[in-house]
């Protein structure tokens, strides 16, 4: 009688076999990796004289959230699926805005960008 009333409790009347799965293989053994994400953050490239060449200046509140050191990496998107990456020295300046980056001027002529382009920034690596 104990058999007919396990056949009645499962779902069409159908057994199912119970699945034994090792120790080895429950997920919760497996380490997960933590990937630790890249802070980063769109801000306007500003070109500015008074920058030298090879460095971008930004907020020390910025470089502090962006965990920026000694280098910073601007990636500006270009046409189509281009992505333009260069790697500057930081040099941290309460006078700019978070909003922005300061970057020297004929520089970032050179390179074709644009005042006020909006750009990435992260901390180069």
């Amino acid at each position: 009688m104990s058999s007919e009333e396990k056949k009645e409790s499962t779902e069409e009347g159908v057994e199912k076999p119970k699945l034994i799965i090792p120790p080895f293989l429950v997920p919760s053994t497996f380490k997960k990796e933590e990937k630790k994400a890249r802070l980063e953050r769109r801000l306007r490239i500003r070109r500015k004289r008074e920058v030298d060449e090879g460095k971008a200046m930004i907020n020390p509140e910025l470089a502090k959230e962006l965990e920026i050191k000694d280098k910073v990496e601007i990636v500006v998107v270009g046409g189509g699926s281009r992505e333009r990456k260069y790697i500057m020295l930081t040099v941290l300046n309460d006078k700019v805005p978070k909003s922005e980056v300061w970057c020297n001027e004929e520089e970032m002529r050179r390179l074709g960008i644009a005042d006020n382009t909006i750009a990435t920034i992260r901390s180069a690596k």
